[in-house]
């Protein structure tokens, strides 16, 4: 094997007067190099669209929401205690969902509130939200509760941190004898989560400020789950549904989303077909290459053959010339591919729109997987490729090339 490594050195990388050899070897590894590129970054944004649609939305809600169709719940200690039992749940939040008009001088916005322990409320949600301005304090032992506000429904009533905004509440008809309901608020914070329509239709305070306005502390709207891996939540909302009364309805996450990722299961199929086409060109050129090369090298695999070297000799040559081509263009472009990764998370080249995407910049995450998967496919299909040449330039005759030698 020694012997034929140094042969497919020299047949690769040593100068020589003719220069045809190194040209057509340099495009094959430019076309692989192309090819892996676009396979990594197009693997690579998939791959983090999917992860941060993932983080970002099990920040915004538990893993699983569980409610009632019918309406409100009593809270159940004995029932939660139940659900404590399996061990992949690892935190039980019960809240309170009201759908409120905030008023702040003329301006009047509609959004939902949720009602919550503040201490809930930072272990669940407050890691998908950024302070703008004030902090999370909803004021639990005040007469006004503190208000945790979006920005855009912030900016929307031009509100800022120690304003007092009334929530407004209407049951049925308003009229003299049905007047609309009025509780002061005090913004104690305002966070933004990236995302406009988020920012826009939610708001958090206490549970104190629900009881108030519902008259009865055990009345929930349900309770929020996190589980120790969000990808258990389908199987865990199955179990759920075995231990729960039968009005009891678990959502987990992915369902509160599924237009979204169905949408990102849409998208890959073609995307990978497409960008996969382009790798396969690239081992075409492999193909074309050590084609070329064994027209070039005829003479000199003829002369070897005539000294006794053997046809499974020359067809191993010509395979681990394929090989090493394959290897230079894979590993020069995962590298490229992992350069622009760090400089496009760094620096964000490519931006996305805030209110459409839940980033501002286009995500790129090329993990090991990604970089095993092209590797292992890039040479199962290069070794693929250099059977045909390697075959035919074992088949060569040395006395039909060398006869008029």
């Amino acid at each position: 094997m020694k012997f034929i490594f140094y042969l497919s050195e020299r047949t690769l990388f040593h100068q020589r007067s003719d220069q045809f050899v190194p040209f057509i070897r340099m495009l094959a590894i430019i076309g692989l190099v192309i090819g892996t590129v676009a396979m990594s970054l197009t693997l690579g944004i998939l791959h983090g669209f999917e992860n941060n649609l993932v983080e970002k939305v099990t920040g915004f809600d538990a893993h699983i929401r569980l409610e009632s169709f019918r309406g409100d719940l009593n809270y159940d200690a004995a029932y939660v205690r139940e659900l404590y039992g399996h061990p992949d749940i690892t935190s039980i939040t019960p809240y309170v969902k009201l759908e409120t008009m905030l008023r702040r001088g003329d301006e009047t916005e509609g959004v939902l509130l949720e009602c919550m322990n503040e201490s809930d409320f930072l272990h669940v949600l407050s890691a998908s939200k950024k302070n703008i301005a004030g902090q999370v304090d909803f004021r639990e032992t005040e007469e006004i509760p503190g208000l945790y506000l979006g920005f855009g429904a912030a900016d929307y009533l031009n509100a800022g941190v120690g304003d007092t905004l009334w929530a407004l509440f209407l049951k049925g008809i308003p009229s003299i004898f049905n007047p609309i309901s009025r509780y002061p608020l005090i913004v104690s914070g305002i966070f933004s989560t990236g995302m406009k329509e988020f920012d826009a239709s939610y708001a958090y305070t206490s549970r104190a400020f629900a009881e108030k306005v519902k008259g009865d502390p055990q009345l929930i709207s349900g309770y929020r789950l996190l589980l120790n891996d969000p990808l258990k939540a389908d199987p865990l909302s199955r179990w759920i549904e075995s231990v729960s009364p039968y009005h009891y309805t678990p959502v987990t996450w992915k369902e509160q989303n599924l237009m979204l990722f169905r949408w990102l299961q849409t998208q890959k199929a073609p995307i990978i077909i497409t960008f996969g086409i382009i790798a396969l060109v690239a081992m075409v050129n492999i193909i074309s290459t050590l084609v070329m090369i064994v027209l070039v090298k005829e003479r000199d695999t003829a002369i070897l053959k005539s000294m006794g070297m053997k046809p499974s000799d020359i067809r191993r040559k010509y395979m681990l010339d394929g090989l090493i081509i394959t290897f230079l263009g894979l590993a020069t472009g995962i590298l490229i591919a992992k350069i622009l990764e760090w400089g496009q998370m760094k620096y964000a080249w490519i931006r996305l729109s805030a209110d459409v995407y839940f980033i501002d910049r286009l995500p790129i995450e090329i993990s090991a997987t990604v970089i095993l998967i092209i590797s292992a496919v890039g040479l199962a299909l290069a070794l693929s490729a250099t059977l045909v040449p390697a075959r035919r330039a074992a088949a060569i005759r040395p006395v039909e090339v060398l006869r008029y030698e």
